[in-house]
């Protein structure tokens, strides 16, 4: 199979993969049926009225690793079970708390960055990072951390505490330090004096820049900070711009993900040399497909496509890249 012929292999299998995708009503449309997320969104919506918070505890009980239905049930059940303060991450740190006042320096810090100086997204994924940057990365002491907590006089009046007790009373797996510090990272982003929703965080970043790409990183890079969700922002994001709610570069949210950059690696994905994003971009203007077409067809042969060899046919799964996937038969 030539090149040429590849590409336009690669390019149908795509575009018959992602028939009828691009529902932006998808969650509440009954005609989609029913499943598991959509219930588990349904019942977290209901309870903290909000879509934005349902949608990020959804892509937190999938950083647990374990098998997805089971674990959006739980999280599911611990969300409504809690306290709506709580869980709506309304419940600010107790008086006295020693990073009360970092949280809010860390917000107008990065409020008053100016990100159309800037030539290059690494630069500003730099500067972010410079003012906000969990105990996942970083060790100075500047975000409360495990060691810090156990010896707080006011632990038992911080919400992280309650949290804590959520966590091991519904018995979520893998119970270490960035499971339980996930609600800490995620208040210091929305409970201060400029940002108290998603919503609030989104239209304050669109005010920094009209430009779609530094606006997506800006996000990405705030969210990605966050301890216990990782690279899972990707599908809180990739919801959140399906519903028109934000303004952003879709070419940008995909491959979040690196196991999703590990399997176009391996497939040879067409034009990928180092830059992941621009092979996109050209494929899909060569072949009119979205990036959100070929994001969801990658993503999907993440799952049976691994470092040793295409999976397919084996256990009933089937690489939908089968026939032109480089490691097709090396088993």
């Amino acid at each position: 199979m030539n090149i040429k012929d590849r590409e336009e292999k690669i390019a149908d299998i795509i575009r018959e993969y992602s028939k009828g995708g691009g529902d932006p009503n998808w969650i509440n449309n009954e005609e989609n049926g029913d499943n598991v997320f959509k219930r588990s969104f349904t019942a977290i919506q209901d309870y903290t009225a909000d879509s934005d918070l349902a949608l990020w505890y959804l892509s937190f009980s999938q950083s647990f690793g374990r098998s997805m239905g089971p674990m959006l049930r739980k999280m599911a059940e611990m969300c409504t079970s809690g306290e709506k303060e709580l869980i709506t991450l309304e419940k600010d740190f107790p008086q006295g708390c020693p990073y009360s006042k970092r949280k809010e320096e860390v917000i107008k810090s990065i409020l008053g960055i100016k990100f159309n100086k800037y030539e290059s997204n690494k630069e500003i994924i730099k500067e972010i990072k410079k003012r906000y940057r969990s105990e996942k990365f970083y060790h100075e002491g500047e975000w409360c951390r495990q060691e810090a907590f156990e010896k707080c006089e006011y632990r038992n009046e911080c919400p992280v505490n309650e949290w804590k007790k959520l966590i091991n009373e519904f018995k979520l797996p893998n119970r270490k330090e960035p499971r339980v510090f996930f609600y800490y990272d995620t208040l210091c982003l929305l409970n201060n004096a400029e940002i108290s929703s998603f919503n609030e965080l989104f239209s304050k970043i669109n005010a920094l820049t009209e430009n779609k790409t530094r606006r997506t990183i800006i996000i990405r890079s705030l969210l990605e900070q966050i301890r216990g969700i990782s690279t899972k922002a990707r599908m809180f994001l990739q919801v959140k711009n399906l519903s028109g709610d934000i303004d952003l570069d879709d070419f940008e949210l995909i491959f979040v993900d690196v196991h999703v950059v590990r399997v176009a690696e391996r497939m040879d994905f067409p034009f990928y040399e180092n830059d992941l994003v621009e092979a996109i971009r050209k494929f899909g203007k060569d072949y009119n497909l979205t990036a959100r077409q070929i994001d969801v067809a990658l993503w999907e042969m993440g799952f049976v496509c691994t470092a040793n060899g295409c999976l397919h046919g084996v256990d009933e799964k089937k690489c939908i890249f089968h026939d032109v996937c480089s490691y097709e038969g090396k088993q």
